[in-house]
């Protein structure tokens, strides 16, 4: 019976894009890109989007689909964005001003992409993705904007397949992606075969030691709860719940990749620790691997991705007893900065070909 629930809440989850089927089976071959497809690789136009003839129509999806003001200021305004990749292309030692080709994975809609577009003017980018309804709008988009149109190409493939020929790219950047996939390695392999040599691949993604922390912080707080209550006489009000909710997210997350019976039903399917993504970079050819904070100022980390996590899952407006405040910022106040380094929350880890 639990596992006919699982299957039908799976169900759920996955929407069939009948649309983009439909024209799956009516549009033809494109031809003209032979020189960067990868060989026996396909493709077809859905509007401004090139389609692998190998995409599937049946995915989950947990994004909508915005109209364009909506799009505009969730999307191309995000200059939080435009900070986090400024660092990754500061921290991977990028000549802003190169001519580089650049391959921007799981480009969803858009928010790396129109930064990328901003820090590197002289840059091509390929925003890659294996939704064809956010690319097409990232497309559309692009297209209505002097200053970016021509300079992002969009294809929709899966990143587990091979796509683009070897060495195509002089960067390729991931904002939060890795750890939505169910084969990290696997995709990978794919993405760091499509890197130049001596190019750079950035992702951005959880790491284990400061979610490690961050499970402890959540178990304080949920201590604090119990102690003094939510400010309305709720010992297991909202706040609580979602503080056993995180834990218990990180906790199915641990350990090397390798899927458990729950991981396909997980959004975020993993937390990457330091000597699994240092052997990954052996397995896969690359030369040398560098991980940083997400955050130059590490004073209020913890404080930070507290809040970041609270805003994330939709409860920015959830009221924090001041008990709970002084209980989160305790452990920046312990963790001292040259810890810190090593045990943030996330990560910007640059592998080098």
């Amino acid at each position: 019976m639990q596992a006919l629930k699982r299957h039908l809440r799976r169900l759920l989850r996955t929407r069939v894009d009948l649309r983009s089927a439909r024209h799956k089976i009516s549009a033809p071959d494109e031809t003209g890109h032979e020189q960067l497809l990868a060989p026996g690789v396909r493709v077809y136009r859905d509007g401004p989007v090139l389609v692998d003839r190998e995409w599937s129509p049946i995915h989950v999806t947990s994004q909508f689909i915005e109209d364009a003001e909506t799009y505009h200021q969730r999307y191309f305004e995000r200059l939080d964005f435009v900070d986090l990749v400024a660092r990754c292309l500061t921290l991977a030692g990028i000549d802003r001003d190169a001519r580089l080709r650049v391959q921007d994975i799981g480009s969803g809609g858009g928010s790396s992409v129109f930064a990328a577009c901003r820090l590197l003017p002289r840059a091509e980018i390929f925003a890659t993705d294996i939704s064809p309804q956010l690319l097409r709008l990232l497309g559309n988009f692009v297209e209505s904007r002097d200053e970016l149109s021509g300079r992002v190409r969009p294809f929709c493939f899966d990143l587990h397949r091979r796509f683009f020929r070897p060495a195509s790219f002089d960067l390729v950047l991931g904002a939060a992606i890795l750890h939505h996939l169910l084969d990290p390695r696997a995709a990978l392999a794919n993405v760091a075969d499509g890197l130049k040599p001596g190019g750079k691949l950035i992702l951005v993604e959880p790491l284990e030691s400061g979610s490690l922390v961050m499970a402890m912080l959540y178990a304080r707080v949920l201590e604090v709860l119990a102690a003094t209550g939510d400010g309305n006489g709720e010992t297991d009000g909202p706040l609580a719940r979602l503080m056993k909710a995180l834990r218990l997210d990180i906790q199915c997350r641990l350990g090397p990749p390798a899927p458990k019976p729950w991981t396909a039903l997980l959004d975020d399917k993993w937390i990457f620790d330091e000597p699994y993504l240092m052997q990954l970079a052996v397995e896969l050819g690359l030369s040398k691997v560098e991980i940083h904070p997400v955050q130059e100022d590490l004073s209020h980390v913890y404080e930070v991705a507290f809040r970041s996590v609270l805003a994330d899952s939709g409860n920015a407006a959830l009221a924090i007893p001041e008990p709970v405040t002084s209980a989160v910022r305790e452990f920046d106040r312990a963790i001292g900065p040259e810890l810190k380094l090593h045990l943030c929350p996330t990560g910007i880890i640059v592998f080098t070909k």
